[in-house]
């Protein structure tokens, strides 16, 4: 029966990472479609987001806000580093192209190996490293001969989103008790404080209104969600090699739905940068598992 268990935690687990993934596949449209300034929409999508978090943290979970032990420093640091990176990724998919930026943010789980190898001491498999060549390979092919700078400041949004989140991966780590959802919730109020000051007035379009509270209660109250509750259920290796589909999702759905279609160039470099990416996380996890077996064998 345990099994049995075992077996339905994961399934449920790989169902809700890959709704996750979904999820927040739609940022770019959303990006695209909401008309509204930039410090409306992370206003607006901040609270409606912070909102979700707290219905579904409240009917699915044992975390509370009004719990002190939500406040402890890590969780905090985490809520201060999704804040940053939030508010990063949505400027960086408005001001440039939704390819280049969704494919540098697909780079996390090599930013991630990196920071558990510093600042953790973790040894990596060999096959990270050689898929992170590839993914710089990928980047540059990317960037090659590309005029527009505003691509280059976005990649570099998108690349500090990646950063943040490898932050709060370590800090995760290291610190098992911290409440994800809690300092999730505290990310996306944070957002809408920091919008607030540079907002002209308070928006009054009811649609624009409405795409934005679907914005915020999609890609954060469903997507942070579905990825925190679901990564706990299965492996980190296949958490993360489920969590990158959302790196090919975001820019197909802009194409069929907005008819927004990749340059060439970012569609060569974008396909090395997932491919290497999700081999470079397969490689790892069953070198890990063998090494795991072999261990077991020795006892």
């Amino acid at each position: 029966m345990r099994i049995q268990d075992e077996k339905l935690a994961r399934w449920s687990g790989r169902i809700l990472m890959l709704g996750s993934a979904v999820s927040f596949s739609t940022i770019g449209i959303f990006t695209e479609i909401v008309k509204l300034p930039l410090s409306d929409v992370l206003f607006v999508r901040g609270i409606f987001g912070a909102a979700a978090i707290w219905v579904v943290a409240r009917l699915l979970t044992k975390e509370r806000v009004t719990d002190r032990k939500s406040y402890t420093w890590p969780s905090l640091l985490v809520a201060t580093l999704f804040t940053v990176g939030m508010v990063s990724l949505v400027a960086g998919y408005r001001i440039g192209a939704v390819a280049n930026v969704a494919v540098v943010y697909a780079t996390t789980p090599i930013i991630v190996a990196i920071f558990l190898k510093v600042f953790l001491r973790e040894e990596q498999s060999t096959s990270l490293w050689y898929s992170g060549i590839g993914v710089a390979i990928g980047v540059a092919i990317m960037m090659w001969r590309d005029k527009n700078s505003s691509n280059y400041i976005a990649m570099l949004l998108a690349f500090l989103m990646s950063i943040c989140v490898a932050g709060v991966i370590v800090i995760a780590r290291n610190y098992k008790a911290t409440p994800m959802l809690v300092a999730s919730m505290i990310a996306c109020l944070l957002s809408s404080v920091i919008a607030f000051p540079f907002m002209a007035s308070i928006p009054n379009d009811l649609s624009s209104i409405a795409t934005c509270a679907l914005f915020g209660t999609v890609t954060l109250g469903l997507g942070r969600v579905f990825l925190i509750i679901g990564a706990r259920r299965i492996p980190p290796g296949e958490a993360a090699l489920i969590d990158v589909l959302d790196a090919p999702m975001t820019p197909v759905w802009s194409w069929l739905i907005l008819g927004m279609r990749p340059t060439d160039q970012a569609i060569v470099g974008g396909s090395i940068v997932v491919i290497c990416v999700m081999l470079g996380i397969a490689f790892a996890q069953g070198a890990r598992a063998l090494s795991d077996g072999d261990l077991a064998n020795s006892d």
